[in-house]
């Protein structure tokens, strides 16, 4: 059965689907979202080896044209090399502002797709096809596009709106483990900080969602999805409660950096910020030692947690000063209220971030 929700933006509102196997069968959702007729799909070696063949049979069947554009795998190549090469084949193809360019992969692809989108011609369309847990509940949806430059993450981008995400929960079947649990902690994420139910249902059912049961992932992504979805559409440029989205994000992303996206996974890093901010939290009597505990027990259950190198907490917390959600030399942290409620906090002094940070580390270092 098909699953739709829609993401709210006046004229640039558009559909999100869920159903298994909808890449054999996606034209009529794909006329309805767009009137072009040439078609470039934008993926990486590994995934389009996979998936490449089904779409283009389901584009070729409906005598619909198309090229095709591959990328390497991997963070290290979401940079402005990329995509310039990505810019530079859509010229070869001579693809004009009718043209629609199809991401079909992981958060990398669909990051340098819609920027490669928004720039092109001031602006082609362009449609989400995530084959990650990742980018199906959190980097395709929402429009925010980017490349990593000078080793600060998402550094260069901007807010483009696809005309269509297609979700097909079979494909996480492909994933390895490690990649699904990293999916999996953005996932808990949206139970913390807007659906406890969510958040109980993963607690509840854990074993059957680390096994990728088909009904149960249907459930969460569409939970996932539907948060997102809602949170863009009151706030699509990060100017008020879009923030929320960031939890656990701000150390994360701080983490990814310092490691240079070699020992921590995106979600292993959200991991350790989510309990970082739990921490904070808690210290600062915005909730209680059992909210707190929830997180952390539910998070290593999933096993995202890996032995964290040392580090310097002066290098680290410099990084989180470069994060884009930092205000006038003040950086932003969302922290926990309870499960399914979180707040905004600024002017957390130095201090106590870092004391954190050194507790973080002992704690860490002996998991």
């Amino acid at each position: 059965m098909l699953k739709k929700i829609r993401v709210n933006l006046g004229r640039r509102s558009y559909g999100i689907f869920l159903k298994e196997k909808i890449l054999n069968n996606f034209i009529s959702l794909l006329r309805s979202a767009t009137h072009s007729k040439r078609f470039v799909i934008l993926s990486s070696e590994p995934i389009f080896k996979i998936y490449g063949e089904m779409v283009k049979e389901t584009l070729g069947k409906s005598g619909l044209k198309f090229h095709v554009i591959l990328i390497p795998d991997g963070e290290k190549h979401k940079n402005s090399k990329t995509l310039l090469f990505i810019l530079g084949k859509l010229a070869q193809f001579n693809i004009q502002r009718d043209g629609c360019l199809l991401a079909l992969g992981g958060g990398v692809v669909g990051d340098l797709g819609g920027l490669a989108a928004s720039l092109y011609m001031r602006g082609i369309d362009y449609l989400q096809v995530p084959t990650t847990l990742l980018a199906q509940v959190d980097a395709s949806i929402g429009g925010k596009t980017a490349v990593d430059f000078h080793g600060i993450k998402n550094l260069i981008g901007a807010f483009y709106q696809p005309k269509m995400v297609l979700i097909d929960p079979l494909v996480l079947k492909t994933l390895s483990d490690r990649q699904f649990k990293t999916g999996l902690a953005e996932v808990i994420k949206y139970g913390v900080i807007g659906d406890e139910r969510l958040f109980e249902k993963i607690e509840n059912n854990l074993p059957a969602i680390l096994k990728k049961d088909p009904e149960i992932l249907k459930s969460i992504i569409f939970s996932s999805c539907r948060i997102k979805s809602k949170i863009v559409s009151m706030d699509e440029k990060e100017s008020g409660k879009r923030a929320w989205l960031n939890y656990g994000h701000t150390l994360g992303h701080a983490l990814e950096a310092h490691f240079k996206y070699k020992t921590l996974t995106h979600g292993e890093a959200v991991a350790y910020g989510m309990w970082f901010s739990s921490k904070l939290s808690f210290r600062l009597g915005f909730c209680s030692a059992s909210v707190m505990d929830r997180q952390r027990i539910l998070l290593k259950k999933v096993g995202l947690f890996p032995r964290l190198p040392r580090f310097d907490p002066g290098a680290v917390l410099r990084k989180m000063f470069l994060d884009k959600k930092a205000r006038n030399g003040q950086i932003l942290f969302i922290l926990t209220r309870k499960i399914g409620l979180v707040t905004i906090q600024k002017n957390i002094p130095r201090q106590i971030i870092l004391s954190a940070l050194n507790q973080l580390q002992a704690e860490a270092s002996e998991s």
